[in-house]
């Protein structure tokens, strides 16, 4: 779902609560939120204003169903239990803003739910291929910001590479989808289960261990230098080039790996 920047400016001050007819976030309570949804901010001197993060984030979701849902969090009836503000009506002043890029929110059972102008229910995208074609593509948008010295967003986009894939290959396991808490590390312990990833000295010889365990810690580091580089954090150091390249790098060896790894299981 992808919306205006006209919507988009509107929607970060629903989120934040500064109109009023939502509840009201402090800054601690906006990276908590945002954390629920694939971030991995922390709350500390020198963060942004709210308004700004808040706007930053969105403009990193907009175009997936992240948007959807978190329209559909900010006017759940549960939130505005004991406050004086209604849902009632800040479903009404946000769909004052949506109706121009053809969304509505309207009311199903207890709950809210975006549609489009007809009722129609928005639904989530297919869920994407695990292929090399993928990978690719992603690389490819990596090294373009690279070519760029959009360093930190190269990182970024490492990073949600490898949380992409990470989440697909849970979620097929599972069967149903899952809320990416952006916690990398724990989602590879979860993709190392599945498909039999875990170091087995019995039966996986010493170098393969080595690698294995290599790729633990680069995808810890990995995680680390996005929390610490990305454009959606505040620098701690100047990032680059190689920094960006070895991020890069680094996430399409994991994956291309994964996905090797998935094909073969899957045969």
């Amino acid at each position: 779902m992808k919306i205006s920047e006209f919507s988009l400016n509107n929607l970060a001050k629903a989120v934040c609560g500064d109109l009023q007819y939502t509840p009201y976030l402090k800054g601690f309570e906006l990276v908590i939120f945002f954390n629920r949804y694939g971030f991995n901010d922390t709350y500390e001197s020198g963060f942004p204003s709210r308004w700004k993060y808040t706007e930053d984030c969105l403009r990193k979701l907009n175009g997936t169903d992240t948007i959807r849902q978190i329209i559909e969090e900010i006017v759940d009836p549960r939130k505005y239990h004991g406050l004086e503000q209604s849902v009632e009506n800040a479903v009404e002043k946000i769909n004052e803003f949506l109706k121009y890029d053809k969304y509505e929110i309207r009311k199903y059972g207890d709950y809210y739910k975006v549609t489009d102008m007809q009722g129609i229910i928005v639904q989530p995208e297919a869920t994407i291929e695990i292929n090399h074609q993928f990978i690719n593509e992603q690389i490819v948008k990596c090294n373009k910001k690279i070519g760029e010295t959009d360093f930190n967003g190269a990182i970024t986009n490492a990073r949600t590479l490898i949380e992409t894939i990470f989440i697909e290959i849970i979620e097929r396991h599972n069967g149903h989808e899952i809320k990416n808490d952006g916690n990398v590390d724990n989602q590879w312990k979860q993709v190392k289960k599945i498909m039999k990833l875990e170091i087995d000295s019995t039966t996986l010889p010493e170098p393969i261990i080595q690698i294995l365990s290599g790729i633990d810690t680069a995808v810890k580091g990995l995680a680390g230098l996005s929390n610490s580089a990305a454009d959606r954090h505040a620098n701690k150091f100047k990032t680059r080039k190689h920094h960006a390249k070895l991020a890069v790098n680094l996430a399409m060896t994991i994956t291309e790996f994964l996905v090797e790894s998935w094909e073969y299981q899957n045969k």
